[in-house]
């Protein structure tokens, strides 16, 4: 009896054993390197088809079919076709399959030769597994980086591994499959690539998340950006525009100012709605909605949006600026809606623990949500960015969204993107190089050495804040959807040891902005250094004022405002306010006085410099003495201290020492007494006809 009852018992087990492995969904991983786990510690434990079997739990199998080295070709050095895994792969019979191949291919022993077969090659390898008894739903993967420190990648590698995305992108189409985008969540993380190709357990449960949202089509439900809260404002007369994540395939529903839109998500469980233009109102609400999720947003406004970005005389607060208690008294405005995005960690001394876990592009900064101009929010607001949006909103009369990350410190290269760094040896070498770099300001490199000195102790991938692409990672990359009409920024200080270096980051900087923001003419408005007793701030002014050829910028000079020892000087509304008048002006078409006197020609006469300017009605100085600060030369660039006496809105100057003058400067001393001013008593800004 009990024999017969084990026998039963067994028969029993065996069918349900038998039963649940029908149920079974397997998946099988076809890849390199990357999929294999190359360089992850435990990588049994621990590559991303591991971390992918965790996700899924017991109801699928998922099966690691990486090769190192492998390639797509057919014809390239080490062709996947020829491994036994290949092989293996299709005897497993999987339900799935996850092609991440091509990083390989990149190479100049594969790519130059047989670029041409690489499509052929991968439609046939979907084509195999897609005839399997089990007929998988096929996958494909858009390739994790290769960072600019592979010693390949000036060598061809770049331009090889655009070449492959595209053309994996293409190959989804023909073949009828989804893409699974693996480059963008992982291009933001270059600390978790510690050999530029290979990513670290971390970097690999990125992919393992992503390829996980692909199988079972779950991202989440669903998520707004963060700029997506109670009192946003959006931008007027400009379409309007929603997006964000859900769950595939699920149907979003947006409800705004009576109108009802409509989208579904695609495979990577994005989604996107748009309203047509809308004049400047509010307060409306607005609702976001799907089957199982409802987020609602009470309070919605439809106005003026700008930035406010930069280093930290942008950052300074209210509650530190001169004059602060009366503006904290009497320029509220309950119109004027603030969202400051702060960094976590900031400091003169070496970070903490909880400092490093916070350097990474999707920890970096807190925000505040959109907060109202109350007493108490507005002292830690940006007191250049609120003096701005002040103006504004008195002139304009609408309501104004002013959206302020500015970080202490920062170098402009911090907040320009990997795209646009990669392109230029230069550039790439400020990427690769970021010990000590001698293009790198000094207090710039040591402060970076001071705050990661437990970087290694702490075993924790961490990147430093003011290392190139960081603040575009984790303080641009997430608001670029978000429609806004301008930037204005403050930063310089940071830079002031590498004039040339400056000149082409900063056009680097606004060329990269306006193609993320979407808009070839985006509004880009800066402050000129101040006044102080350092090195170098005279000719920096200088290569600032030359800046002034990008179209579709301005320029609000602060020389005059200055403070010989502070380099964080406080008559901040005063700039603020001359940044509004320059927006007024170039975006708003107000007949708005919006620049001092700037230099337009210099005419040769004699022993006479003749210098014209533009704006310069009312040519003056401010304290009705004669000009300060200003020097002049022969051709030998000697200069020497010049006299000038001002004549019908023109400037006459020579030197009793200067036969055949040609060169002059103004306002080069770093801490200057420059007075030259228009009737608006707008300051001329610091300005030379030196041609280097």
């Amino acid at each position: 009896m009990n024999a017969k009852n084990d026998y039963l018992l067994t028969l029993i087990l065996l069918f349900f054993a038998f039963i649940c492995n029908s149920q079974i969904i397997k998946v099988a991983c076809i890849g390199d390197s990357v999929t294999y786990g190359s360089g992850i510690e435990n990588r049994e434990d621990n590559s991303y088809p591991e971390q992918l079997q965790q996700l899924l739990g017991s109801s699928y199998r998922v099966k690691n079919f990486g090769y190192p080295g492998a390639t797509m070709l057919k014809k390239g050095h080490k062709p996947y076709w020829e491994k036994s895994e290949f092989k293996k792969s299709q005897e497993f019979t999987p339900n799935i399959v996850i092609i991440h191949l091509g990083l390989n291919d990149q190479g100049n022993n594969n790519w130059p030769k047989h670029k041409d077969e690489f499509e052929s090659d991968y439609l046939d390898m979907i084509a195999v597994y897609k005839k399997l008894p089990s007929k998988p739903k096929v996958i494909i993967c858009k390739m994790t980086p290769t960072f600019s420190g592979h010693h390949w990648f000036e060598e061809g590698m770049r331009e090889n591994f655009k070449e492959i995305q595209s053309k994996i992108e293409e190959i989804a189409a023909k073949s009828s499959v989804e893409v699974i985008d693996l480059h963008e969540p992982l291009y933001r993380y270059p600390e978790l690539f510690p050999d530029n190709l290979h990513p670290t357990k971390e970097g690999a449960k990125i992919i393992s998340k992503k390829v996980y949202g692909a199988i079972k089509g779950d991202y989440g439900g669903l998520q707004l950006p963060m700029l997506y809260a109670e009192n946003m404002v959006l931008q007027r007369n400009k379409p309007i525009k929603f997006n964000g994540i859900a769950n595939v395939n699920e149907t979003i529903t947006v409800q705004f100012k009576n109108q009802i839109k409509i989208a579904k998500t695609d495979f990577n469980g994005r989604w996107n709605i748009s309203f047509y233009p809308m004049e400047a109102g509010g307060p409306y609400a607005l609702k976001f909605y799907t089957a199982n999720k409802t987020i609602e947003i009470n309070n919605v406004y439809v106005g003026e949006v700008w930035l406010a970005s930069g280093q930290s005389n942008m950052d300074f607060k209210i509650r530190d600026m001169e004059s602060a208690s009366t503006v904290l008294k009497d320029s509220l405005n309950k119109n004027v809606f603030l969202f400051s995005m702060d960094g976590k960690a900031l400091s003169g001394q070496k970070f903490n623990e909880q400092d490093l876990l916070n350097c990474n592009t999707k920890d970096y900064f807190k925000n505040t949500g959109w907060i109202t101009s109350t007493e108490n929010n507005l002292k830690n607001f940006s007191a250049v960015a609120y003096a701005f949006a002040y103006k504004l909103q008195k002139k304009l009369n609408v309501p104004i969204g002013i959206i302020c990350n500015a970080v202490g410190g920062s170098p402009i290269q911090s907040w320009i993107s990997r795209e646009s760094m990669e392109q230029k040896h230069e550039t790439i070498n400020l990427l690769n190089d970021t010990h000590l770099n001698p293009m790198v300001d000094k207090w710039v490199a040591d402060r970076i050495v001071l705050n990661m000195e437990d970087v290694a102790k702490n075993k924790i991938k961490a990147r430093h804040p003011y290392q190139p692409t960081f603040l575009f990672d984790s303080g641009i990359l997430p608001i670029k959807e978000y429609a806004i009409n301008g930037v204005i920024w403050y930063q310089g200080e940071s830079n002031t040891e590498q004039l040339e270096l400056h000149s082409k980051l900063f056009k680097m900087l606004v060329t990269d902005w306006r193609t993320h923001f979407n808009n070839k003419e985006l509004p880009f408005y800066y402050v000129q250094l101040s006044s102080i007793d350092r090195p170098n701030w005279g000719p920096f002014r200088d290569s600032q004022r030359s800046l002034l050829e990008i179209p579709n910028t301005g320029m609000a000079v602060s020389m005059d405002v200055g403070n010989k020892k502070d380099v964080h000087p406080k008559k901040k509304w005063i700039v603020g306010e001359r940044l509004s008048n320059i927006a007024l002006h170039k975006s708003y078409n107000f007949n708005t006085a919006f620049s001092g006197p700037l230099l337009d020609f210099v005419n040769v006469k004699g022993n006479i410099l003749e210098v014209y300017f533009k704006y310069n009605e009312g040519l003056k100085t401010i304290d009705n003495l004669s000009v300060k600060d200003i020097f002049i030369a022969n051709s030998d660039k000697k200069f020497v201290p010049a006299k000038a006496k001002i004549v019908k809105n023109t400037l006459q100057v020579w030197s009793s020492e200067i036969k055949k003058p040609r060169y002059i400067k103004y306002g080069y001393t770093s801490f200057s007494s420059g007075n030259l001013v228009n009737k608006q008593e707008l300051p001329a800004s610091t300005f030379s006809n030196i041609i280097e």
